[in-house]
């Protein structure tokens, strides 16, 4: 498994814009833990589909993932073999018609996009990935991430954040849409477990 390593300054540039003119947006944040304790280390942040690791588009989501993960006091840029935990992270986005894609890769229309598998602390609890059927205009982004402990594979978190737009509105491109969902996702982490939420973002 690869470490992604990245340049967190135009990243962090881009989030402070977005943010400026986000007042009035909210994400619809869901989040699982056990409410044990969870301790930083170090993390390493990677793709749900490994071919992606070396996505352009992907690395930028990831450095944004990074970028809270280092606010919340874990250390990043390592290799992944020798971290203490593994950020798996997915990002997807569908229209009216069902239609999902991932950066760099189309996955197919109609397809539910599981926050963990049937292991995970969210197990059963799909992503939703159809859009507004009202409104074919709209555009879905939901950001997910799952972190385990890289010794024994445990899951200790997962989460997911999704925000619907309006498909010509420029925050709904995915390069601005993922910080403002990563934001969200990881403020006051770890979060009500099982609950989701609708934050400001």
């Amino acid at each position: 498994m690869k470490t992604l390593k990245f340049a967190a300054v135009p990243v962090a540039a881009a989030m402070l814009a977005l943010a400026a003119c986000s007042n009035n947006l909210y994400a619809d944040v869901t989040r699982f833990h056990t409410n044990q304790p969870i301790t930083r280390g170090t993390l390493a942040v990677v793709a749900i589909d490994p071919a992606m690791a070396n996505n352009l588009e992907f690395r930028t989501h990831a450095e944004t993932v990074a970028i809270q993960m280092r606010r919340l006091g874990y250390s990043t840029g390592m290799p992944a073999a020798q971290v203490d935990y593994i950020a798996t992270v997915d990002i997807t986005q569908a229209d009216a018609q069902g239609n999902v894609t991932r950066p760099g890769v189309t996955v197919g229309g109609g397809v539910g996009v599981p926050i963990g598998n049937n292991a995970g602390l969210g197990a059963n609890v799909a992503v939703p990935v159809g859009g507004s059927r009202r409104n074919p205009a709209l555009r879905t982004t939901t950001l997910s991430v799952r972190i385990q402990r890289r010794s024994d594979n445990t899951q200790i978190w997962e989460g997911r954040a999704t925000k619907e737009l309006a498909a010509n509105d420029d925050r709904s491109a995915a390069t601005n849409a993922v910080p403002l969902l990563a934001e969200a996702l990881f403020r006051d982490f770890p979060g009500t477990p099982g609950q989701t939420v609708r934050v400001r973002i």
